[in-house]
């Protein structure tokens, strides 16, 4: 599973990436999605390498940002263990999380909003216009890179 963070804005964007970030469920900054690593999801992640950064993380990392920036696709509140026992077939967000990881099962699937609506990262970016490799946010993120910025964004 990859996790893709919205990093840059519209402008500029062409109207094939921007529909491909719909497609995505991206729709602005700071906004992130889970996706398969499938060869359809692969090609889409090339496409928006440019305004996004992506990796795999942690079934923790995942977990955290279940508990703290999930939301149910219908009506309001928070995500809980309490909530996640009632709606869905996992135990506890931690279970949830293990089943992102293992795609086993989608954030739809279970009834939550696909976009995770992050809070900037705290500390700044690491730049928005370069890509990892010349110290940047942008592109692909070892484990311990996606997870150091999505923890930032919790």
């Amino acid at each position: 599973m990859q996790a893709l963070v919205q990093v840059r804005g519209e402008v500029d964007m062409s109207r094939g990436v921007r529909e491909t970030m719909e497609m995505l469920n991206l729709g602005r900054v700071n906004h992130a999605t889970l996706v398969p690593e499938t060869d359809t999801y692969r090609g889409m992640m090339t496409k928006v390498n440019d305004w996004v950064a992506h990796g795999e993380p942690t079934e923790e990392t995942v977990a955290l940002l279940v508990e703290r920036r999930a939301e149910p696709l219908e009506g309001e509140g928070d995500v809980t263990d309490e909530w996640v026992a009632e709606n869905t077939e996992y135990d506890s967000i931690d279970a949830l999380a293990a089943a992102l990881v293992a795609e086993e099962t989608t954030l739809r699937e279970v009834g939550l909003s696909p976009t995770l609506r992050l809070h900037p990262p705290r500390g700044g970016h690491g730049g928005i216009k370069h890509p990892t490799k010349e110290g940047g946010q942008l592109g692909k993120h070892t484990t311990g890179e996606i997870d150091e910025l999505l923890r930032s964004m919790r």
